[in-house]
């Protein structure tokens, strides 16, 4: 978290110097890479270079240091997601995890699963055991915790996460493990569906075709002013986080359309706990 409001913060400042990131990198006598990489929050700031370099460029009221000082030791912790290895949480995952746990609000569209946050420990190792990466029984175990362990932020004390989903019908009507783990799946659904911070809209499918068609994707929004967000869609091979404001946008605007032709959230539990009942 920390670190994504500090490398937002590093690049606004830079900008209202009027400087380049090859001047940052002339101060720093560093490559230009790693000057967007810090601003990327792909790598954190060393307080040596933010106190003696960036903050005095940057002309940073003296006042005001202990914030940003504070904030890249804060950056520098570590997650509890990073003491698992790249077999149960690869670096390209390990990032959204991270971004995740910082966020104040995700929005998730998805048509074929129940997505991460949502799963019960059944339906994820179900999950992990068809998914594309072949896996010891042991990796799974490690897949599933990392799964579990990311639900926390749904239930945390400070400022838990804000969580809008719209969900295909097929997500209901695939039977993932078994239809008995479909069952309590579903139940639970319903269960969360009924949490203040977490709004759940089903797409039928008599609405045919939609936005959503094209592929899953999520939104990442965060708690600072200011922030864009970002936008995050997964693949086979790893995933593409999206900051451009054009891109956040068209996903904004698909969201926004299957939300107006999905269910409400109300109709929306009638329906999850009525495909539970099919499921006994």
């Amino acid at each position: 978290m920390w670190r994504r409001w500090l490398a937002f913060e590093l690049t606004r400042l830079r900008k209202a110097a009027n400087l380049e990131q090859k001047d940052v990198a002339k101060a720093l006598r560093c490559t230009t890479a790693k000057v967007s990489y810090i601003e990327n929050a792909e790598r954190s700031i060393m307080l040596r270079d933010l106190e003696e370099v960036l903050l005095p460029l940057y002309s940073v009221p003296a006042e005001k240091w202990p914030k940003y000082v504070q904030a890249a030791r804060d950056s520098r912790k570590r997650g509890w997601w990073e003491s698992y290895d790249s077999d149960a949480l690869p670096d390209w995952f390990s990032l959204f995890v991270g971004l995740e746990q910082g966020a104040s609000q995700l929005r998730v569209y998805e048509a074929q699963l129940i997505p991460g946050l949502l799963q019960t420990r059944e339906y994820a190792h179900a999950v992990s055991q068809r998914g594309p990466v072949e896996r010891e029984q042991e990796q799974i175990e490690r897949h599933v915790e990392v799964r579990v362990g990311r639900q926390e932020a749904l239930c945390r004390k400070a400022k838990p996460l804000r969580l809008w989903v719209v969900l295909d019908e097929a997500a209901l009507r695939r039977v993932v493990g078994s239809p008995q783990v479909m069952r309590d799946q579903l139940r639970h659904l319903a269960e969360l569906m009924r949490k203040p911070k977490v709004t759940v809209q089903m797409i039928p499918f008599e609405q045919g075709a939609h936005p959503g068609m094209v592929g899953r994707f999520q939104i990442l929004d965060f708690p600072w002013p200011g922030d864009p967000g970002v936008a995050y869609v997964e693949h086979l091979g790893g995933a593409v986080y999206l900051e451009g404001p054009g891109e956040i946008a068209a996903h904004v605007i698909a969201f926004e359309h299957l939300c107006a032709l999905a269910l409400s959230p109300d109709d929306s539990v009638k329906m999850v706990e009525s495909i539970a009942k099919e499921y006994s």
